[in-house]
């Protein structure tokens, strides 16, 4: 199978995660975008399998239809529902929102980055400050 060439898009942003205050930016918004995506996703799925409607979710959390209908329809541009809309809807679907530890692989990919953007970041911070000159004496 023939490799296929790399966009300068890509060569630029490996380019950028050199730096590590643009690369804690970019694998928290990657972990933002994958997070809500796989969330949205269950939520979306479950309302499918209830045969629950969109407006009985609604009206169950006292939210507007339209509000649940741009929140729960697959391809919505970019829903970014609070957790407490999350939570709401979760459990008029029978389900609850809660945290599990990330696997290997993701770990690695998501908090070893961002813990190695972060200590990056305190050294750049310390080579750059100035140090402190006393105060003239009068």
């Amino acid at each position: 199978m023939p490799k296929r060439a790399r966009s300068v898009f890509w060569d630029d942003v490996e380019r950028q995660l050199e730096d590590p205050d643009f690369r804690r930016h970019f694998v928290l918004e990657q972990n933002r975008i994958e997070t809500v995506d796989r969330v949205m996703n269950l939520i979306t799925d479950a309302l499918e399998k209830s045969g629950t409607s969109r407006a009985d979710v609604a009206r169950a959390v006292g939210a507007h239809a339209s509000a649940i209908r741009r929140l729960l329809n697959r391809g919505t541009t970019a829903p970014n529902p609070t957790l407490e809309t999350l939570a709401d809807v979760a459990a008029v679907l029978g389900f609850q929102v809660e945290l599990v530890p990330m696997d290997r692989q993701t770990r690695r990919k998501t908090t070893d980055q961002l813990a190695e953007s972060g200590s990056e970041q305190s050294r750049a911070d310390v080579q750059t400050e100035r140090p402190k000159t006393a105060a003239p004496a009068a």
